[in-house]
């Protein structure tokens, strides 16, 4: 089995990725895993530091290569994961340079307003390259995309390109930990949960914790008044998205009768009413800055694995809870894997386009993959996530077309964007910006 992983350079993903399959018994020396990337030197150190614990674990070690070539990297490939950041930090520093240019503000913008479009029109086209090299190298192969904007990127594979893709999110899981203590739980023991929408705008539409309602409880504890009287103080510390609140969420599920799936920093940016202008951002206590905090977390993720390499003090083997293994696992024959997953909606979220990517509960195994019937929505969650799948759509159709009118048209409409007398030059810096990143066989 091989296994080539687009982005192998990655100092974000691709040690945390590589430490699940030599974890996991289910993979052995049988098992190639060809870390690709684009660039020599964080490929090198990413390879060296994942072959310092593939060689210290033998009876655990998978095959570990790495290359510059493409085509070498996808030829016969049963599974292609894509990690990547096209354009690196400075690209991402313009996705929020170019908003704020105008009056605009993005927390993190993944996937939503200027920042989450620029995003969008620079990764499409990449994703459709890489999609064509696989037809053409390793037919039938399955991508696992980690990417963001991982719906739309996910997405554009499957309709442009009829790859068979799947999308990999760890938020809905961790940022339900976070509030495991509000009501009662030490662990995911005893936790049951549903959850609908598309990535990053999902809603957890039911939580228990044995038989009880874990909602109840929270809402018994007057977790939402102290939200409002801003004495909220739960927080946590994501690996990759910095530090993430939890006030904001609690009020919006007060406004809208459903929680979201995710913390302040990344469930505010569906909402003008909190993070649309400063003086929202300083009522609800949002003063995250993404160009700050992105540029640290880029540092931060680069030393953890450059300077013990300068060093030799390798720190302890540490295995990541990302779960592209699972799956993996379960395709060829292994355990089944049950867990949050973004798919294409084959009827398992009734109120939103089939088709799309939506974010639910998926059982893997070796017949397949089986998306479970998500519980329904409610309306007020629906005017949401409707109005956001559409707009992804419509940036992802955008940036494969090169359509600036189509981004226009979905950017005037955007909750962070509502400004006609600014949107169409809004929309033509990020046409422009973002061509000098254009494969060269856009189009054809």
């Amino acid at each position: 089995m091989k296994i080539a992983m687009v982005g192998g350079g990655s100092y974000s993903w691709a040690y945390s990725l590589f430490s699940t399959f030599l974890a996991n018994p289910f993979f052995d020396r049988e098992t190639e895993l060809c870390l690709y990337d684009i660039n020599a030197e964080n490929l090198d150190n990413v390879y060296r530091f994942c072959t310092y614990y593939n060689d210290k674990y033998p009876e655990s070690a998978i095959t570990l290569t790495k290359t510059m070539s493409e085509e070498k990297a996808l030829e016969r490939a049963d599974f292609v994961v894509v990690a990547i950041s096209q354009g690196g930090l400075e690209a991402e520093l313009e996705d929020h340079y170019i908003p704020r240019r105008y009056g605009f503000y993005n927390v993190k913008g993944s996937e939503s307003g200027i920042a989450g479009a620029s995003r969008t029109i620079r990764h499409v086209p990449e994703f459709l390259h890489i999609a064509r090299k696989m037809n053409q190298l390793c037919p039938g192969a399955v991508m696992l995309n980690v990417t963001n904007p991982l719906t739309a990127l996910t997405r554009c594979v499957q309709k442009y390109e009829n790859i068979h893709a799947v999308g990999f999110c760890h938020g809905i899981r961790n940022h339900l930990e976070i509030l495991l203590p509000y009501f009662g739980a030490d662990s995911f023991d005893g936790v049951s949960f549903s959850v609908s929408g598309v990535d990053h705008c999902s809603f957890l539409t039911d939580i228990k914790y044995h038989n009880q309602d874990a909602l109840q409880i929270m809402r018994d504890k007057k977790m939402i008044e102290a939200a409002w009287a801003g004495k909220s103080h739960i927080t946590f510390d994501d690996p990759f998205a910095g530090r993430e609140n939890q006030r904001i969420r609690f009020i919006l599920w007060d406004m809208l009768g459903c929680m979201p799936g995710l913390s302040d920093e990344h469930c505010a940016e569906f909402y003008y009413q909190t993070t649309g202008t400063q003086e929202n951002r300083d009522r609800f206590g949002m003063h995250y800055d993404r160009v700050a905090d992105r540029t640290a977390t880029v540092e931060r993720l680069r030393n953890q694995i450059v300077k013990p390499l300068k060093t030799g003090k390798m720190p302890e083997f540490h295995v990541s809870n990302e779960s592209p293994d699972r799956v993996i696992e379960a395709l060829k024959g292994g355990r089944q894997f049950y867990e949050v997953m973004n798919y294409r909606n084959l009827g398992q979220v009734r109120e939103l386009p089939m088709d799309i990517v939506v974010e639910t509960f998926v059982t893997f195994d070796a017949t397949g993959v089986h998306p479970a019937i998500a519980s329904p929505l409610p309306k007020a969650a629906q005017l949401v996530v409707q109005a956001t799948a559409i707009r992804e759509e419509m940036y992802m159709e955008a940036a494969a077309e090169w359509n600036v009118d189509k981004l226009t048209q979905a950017l005037c409409q955007d909750p962070l964007v509502l400004d006609f007398t600014k949107v169409r030059q809004v929309a033509r810096d990020i046409m422009e910006y973002n061509e000098q990143f254009l494969p060269e066989d856009f189009g054809r």
